[in-house]
């Protein structure tokens, strides 16, 4: 079975994330993304993280799933900032995704 490249599950992610994000994010979000995405900002590709599983009510398979995060980079290229995360099947043969958006509470 055929399975996506790294590289295709991130640009899978990214594209859902610029259809959605206007709809999913508080405003003030957007504004940050748009201002300092060019400089700080990341879509990478990691292992799916444990809680996953509990949120979906089924193990999650780290052979057939990845995890893609998208948000704000520190100064130590770490996220400072997620602005969500993505389930995205590795084959090619399944489309099914799950995603996770951290909305900024207002105050």
């Amino acid at each position: 079975m055929e399975q996506r490249t790294p590289d295709q599950l991130v640009e899978w992610a990214y594209d859902q994330f610029l259809e959605q994000a206007a709809d999913m994010l508080a405003p003030e979000q957007i504004v940050d993304i748009t201002l300092e995405f060019e400089q700080r900002g990341a879509v990478e590709a990691t292992l799916p993280n444990a809680d996953w599983s509990a949120e979906l009510g089924m193990p999650v398979d780290i052979a057939l799933w990845v995890e893609v995060q998208v948000g704000l980079l520190d100064h130590q290229d770490e996220f400072e900032v997620l602005f969500a995360s993505f389930l995205l099947p590795r084959y090619v043969t399944e489309e099914a995704t799950y995603v996770r958006w951290y909305r900024q509470q207002q105050a």
